[in-house]
């Protein structure tokens, strides 16, 4: 009778351990499986997530402006999150973390092809449909982007530089970053444009790590430097400005002409001081707006465009006051 039990406790502890085995066994199989589909429709209540570099840089939250507004009417809840300074691996982290959710859609910059390419290919291999905003990663599976070409807009600021000045002209950058995409790209678009046009040196470039304050430090330095300096370009809202704090600082004796980007309160304001000599306005509200309507096509088992330029346009003092100001509010 004790054999007997004995063999029955057995057999049942055998089937137990059988069972946990087949358990862990399909989970095994079912693991870091490539999914390739996505939800055929919109459902309310969804939950997309947006990614920037600087949650508190005002150019974002225009962008954040822009998806809130296509989501309202979807019921979507877009969440906002990102570093508070541009830091390449705190970015993927919260990519990996919205993955990890199981978010319905993701909107996130591309700051750089070899660091987000992976992590980028991820979500979609997980069924999470990801489109790059304002920065594109070209060599990855995001399904497409949205905002400006960057390589034209430092085209077209090198084109106007070479249309609005005479003379031999020494020109200092300062780009928010020499990693980020964005902004090597409107590097490298300026100095395309300029090449071959021997009146114009590029002298300086520096980083200002996407800071006014640091922006304000590498144009003094390099205006110390490079006294001839007669041209300054920053690749960023936040370099015009510090830019523009350098020269207010300094008073030089000749005037210096400041090309930057983006129409917020104080590039506006240096624009409107004559300090800053024109403004490349982007549509950072287009790109979020467009991204998320982008992303309810996506679910809706739509086809979308890779590629989805926004519009760029040079203001300056002479324009309506009018349109500039309004961006203020």
């Amino acid at each position: 009778m004790r054999q007997n039990k004995i063999h029955i406790l057995l057999i049942i502890g055998m089937c137990i351990s059988f069972g946990f085995m087949y358990h862990y066994f399909v989970k095994a199989l079912q693991y870091d499986v490539t999914i390739d589909h996505y939800s055929t429709d919109v459902k309310e209540g969804q939950h997309f997530v947006l990614i920037v570099e600087e949650k508190d840089n005002p150019y974002f939250t225009e962008l954040l402006k822009g998806a809130l507004d296509a989501a309202r009417p979807h019921n979507i809840t877009v969440e906002y999150i990102g570093p508070k300074q541009t830091n390449i691996e705190e970015h993927i982290k919260l990519i990996e973390k919205a993955i990890a959710a199981k978010v319905d859609g993701i909107l996130t910059q591309g700051l750089s092809d070899e660091e987000f390419a992976p992590i980028i290919d991820k979500a979609i291999s997980k069924g999470i449909p990801l489109i790059t905003v304002d920065t594109d990663v070209k060599n990855s599976k995001r399904l497409a982007y949205v905002g400006t070409n960057n390589y034209q807009a430092g085209y077209k600021v090198g084109q106007a530089v070479l249309s609005e000045t005479k003379g031999p002209i020494q020109v200092g950058i300062v780009s928010g970053s020499l990693v980020a995409n964005q902004h090597k790209s409107r590097v490298k678009g300026f100095l395309d444009a300029v090449e071959h046009a021997v009146r114009v040196e590029v002298v300086a470039i520096e980083t200002s790590n996407l800071s006014k304050i640091q922006g304000a430090e590498k144009t003094f330095q390099m205006l110390r430097t490079n006294p001839e300096i007669n041209v300054l370009y920053g690749t960023s809202a936040l370099d015009g400005v510090g830019i523009s704090d350098a020269i207010e600082k300094i008073n030089p004796a000749e005037p210096i002409i400041v090309y930057a980007f983006d129409d917020l309160e104080e590039t506006i304001d240096y624009m409107n001081k004559g300090v800053i000599h024109s403004i490349l306005r982007q549509q950072p509200y287009d790109m979020g707006y467009k991204g998320v309507n982008l992303l309810i096509d996506i679910l809706d088992g739509k086809e979308v465009e890779p590629l989805n330029y926004t519009d760029t346009e040079f203001i300056r003092k002479d324009d309506s006051l009018t349109n500039i100001t309004l961006k203020k509010n």
